[in-house]
């Protein structure tokens, strides 16, 4: 007699992402190089932090930042110790962003010594960039998180399971995790709520409605051609095997669910859980339903059970003392299939996943190239590429043709696919990635080539074209989406296109503006004497405001030749442009081709980023201070092979992170 949870299941089952405002980080990108900082500071230990860096810290800063008055929301006196420090190394380089812009201490506090300021720099660059990477019990490769499949991931999945194009996620209503600048695969968003779990019932209906039939046995869901085709498909390859003289019912189901199960789990089966699923089965027999309804119902239970709908890895001891245990063959194929494609591993993953191969690092490397090339690889463009570019921001940019009427949607949609199709060559073409920064090619169609001025491109499709210096574009900087997302209504805005510089460059956003910054420009649409300049630099006068501006707007002001929707110009209105900057670095430039030149002096920290940007997301966690050293082999992989765009993939896919999680009797540092 079946139990009542059993039977509830039954029913249910064939129901229907720190130190205030003045922490801008243009310091690192720009003039302060604590990415790019020497070997010997990444692996030496620090200077002493009780004996030449506290007494400085409690000399200068305490009275602003302790346990009652934490200024900036940091608290020097609770670093007690060197395993204290180290653990912090975001806060230091803050810190240091603050000391080189002669921020910290404020003017009217008590200044510190050139002394006092060359130890404590000198400590706290090293204490930023210091990660033992050879400590005896190894690297942290920190936890493998559970989390849920994000919408792309599960709509590919259900796609690859079951060879059907259909947006399960759409037809139910589920939420898109996308939102702001963070990646929509990180485990720490990708919660279950019971609102959500009734979508992946309803999604499973849908799904299993076109695939075998409906449950109820009615009609079968209107489809296009495409879909019938695939509906076939999806029917014969799931039965593989059908009840027959030789091969009970039972016998058939179990064959089918078995094969089911294992490619929806992406693993194979443990002790007993086909049983379970077969449990469903003959109860569905019992009341009498047919072969195929009855397996039905058994795969939606697959389709809805947590090891389809989310990625869960084994914990497991470490045996050899190291804080690391590897990744086996199965969980090592679902981590590069959902990093590369966003879906589960296809059959030759799984083959050799089954063989114990793919950790060969040889065999490893072969599918890793495999996966690059192949068309599902875009969806490491449009979940990673994108979200990290931000491009799809155009589509909402704020220019109105009220004031730029040919920044029509077309227009947008022709600015998205020019970032889209230029990341996606990167990968396709195995091209370098510092094209990003400087590049003598874009892709643009007839109307996009007309915006930017470059003549002789015909026709809606884009196309790859060469640029000339005249055409004064070349990577992102130059490119219509970046240059309309960081705009207003009616005017450019420096400090939105310094911010993006900043931000996805070289991955150091400032923070939010304070609540008091206030608005300005009230009447700079009336035509005030005052220059657009001028109106800034007023604004950037309130003490709320002036150590971020400062460190901003010369990166946005570089880039004031283009106007609000990237159109190049060399005048505001008939008046001559502010397009010229100095940086804290000390750094000078007049427009957009000398702050490139700029940009591309810094390309170190640009790599180091687009290192962690890459490897936060394939890992779908934040990062943490002992991921550094893998952080630093990904670059290093990079500089080594011309920066191409498989090394940086590569890199990643190798780097103990990717392969190891932390063992679950790990000895950490406190």
């Amino acid at each position: 007699m079946p139990s009542p949870l059993l039977c509830f299941a039954v029913r249910r089952l064939r129901g229907a992402a720190i130190l205030g405002c003045t922490t801008v980080a243009v310091l690192i990108a720009l003039g302060l190089t604590t990415h790019a900082a020497s070997d010997a500071a990444a692996h030496s230990p620090p200077l002493g932090f009780e004996k030449d860096a506290r007494p400085i810290l409690a000399d200068a800063c305490f009275a602003c930042h302790n346990e009652k008055k934490h200024k900036g929301h940091v608290d020097f006196t609770a670093f007690k110790d060197e395993k204290s420090v180290l653990r912090q190394r975001k806060v230091w380089r803050k810190a240091i962003e603050q000391i080189e812009a002669m921020e910290m201490p404020p003017e009217d506090e008590k200044q510190l010594s050139p002394e006092q300021k060359a130890t404590l720099l000198a400590w706290m660059k090293q204490a930023a960039n210091y990660v033992d990477c050879d400590r005896p019990a190894g690297i942290d490769p920190g936890p493998g998180p559970i989390r849920r499949l994000d919408r792309a991931e599960y709509n590919n999945t259900i796609r690859d399971l079951l060879g059907i194009d259909f947006d399960a996620g759409d037809a139910v209503g589920m939420p898109d995790e996308m939102s702001g600048s963070s990646y929509a695969n990180l485990a720490n968003g990708l919660i279950l709520p019971p609102t959500l779990m009734d979508k992946y019932f309803a999604s499973a209906e849908k799904v299993l409605d076109i695939a075998i039939g409906p449950a109820d046995g009615g009609s079968p869901p209107q489809l296009e051609d495409k879909q019938k085709k695939q509906a076939k498909k999806a029917f014969d390859a799931l039965f593989i095997a059908r009840p027959g003289a030789d091969s009970p019912p039972r016998e058939a189901a179990r064959k089918v669910l078995e094969r089911f199960a294992r490619r929806a789990y992406r693993r194979p089966l443990r002790d007993g859980e086909a049983d379970r699923l077969l449990t469903l089965f003959d109860l569905s027999q019992a009341d009498g339903e047919k072969f195929e309804l009855s397996v039905r119902l058994a795969c939606k239970a697959v389709l809805v059970s947590p090891h389809f709908l989310m990625r869960v890895e084994q914990e497991r001891p470490s045996t050899n003392g190291k804080a690391a245990t590897g990744l086996d063959d199965y969980e090592l194929a679902t981590r590069l299939s959902y990093f590369l494609w966003s879906s589960m591993p296809d059959e030759p993953l799984f083959e050799l996943a089954g063989q114990h191969k793919l950790s060969d690092p040889l065999i490893l490397e072969q599918q890793v190239r495999r996966m690059i090339a192949d068309p599902k690889a875009k969806a490491l463009t449009d979940q990673f590429g994108m979200q990290w570019l931000q491009t799809r921001k155009v589509m909402t940019a704020r220019p109105s043709t009220e004031f730029f009427p040919t920044f029509t949607n077309d227009l947008r949609q022709a600015m998205f696919d020019e970032s889209y199709t230029f990341f996606d060559k990167l990968r396709e073409e195995d091209r370098s990635v510092l094209d990003l920064l400087n590049a003598d090619y874009t892709y643009v169609n007839e109307e996009l080539a007309r915006h930017y001025g470059i003549p002789d491109v015909k026709g809606k499709e884009l196309r790859k074209v060469s640029l000339k210096p005249e055409y004064h574009r070349g990577g992102l900087l130059g490119m219509g989406s970046m240059l309309s997302l960081t705009s207003h209504t009616f005017r450019t805005s420096p400090t939105l296109r310094g911010k993006y510089v900043l931000e996805v460059i070289f991955g150091t956003p400032p923070p939010p503006p304070p609540p008091n910054a206030g608005g300005m420009f009230k009447n700079e649409k009336r035509g005030e004497a005052k220059s657009f300049r001028e109106q800034m630099a007023m604004h950037a006068s309130q003490p709320a405001c002036a150590s971020c501006h400062k460190r901003i707007d010369p990166l946005g002001y570089g880039l004031e030749n283009f106007d609000a929707v990237g159109r190049w110009r060399n005048d505001a209105g008939g008046r001559p442009l502010d397009n010229d900057g100095i940086l804290p670095s000390g750094e000078k430039f007049v427009g957009p081709m000398e702050l490139r030149e700029v940009v591309l002096k810094h390309q170190d920290e640009f790599v180091h980023n687009l290192a962690e940007q890459m490897l936060t997301y394939a890992l779908g966690r934040d990062l943490e201070y002992y991921d550094e050293c893998a952080v630093r082999d990904v670059t290093q992989c990079l500089q080594q092979n011309g920066y191409r765009f498989s090394s940086l993939v590569l890199g990643i896919v190798k780097s103990h992170p990717f392969q190891h999680r932390r063992a679950s009797n790990a000895m950490l540092d406190d």
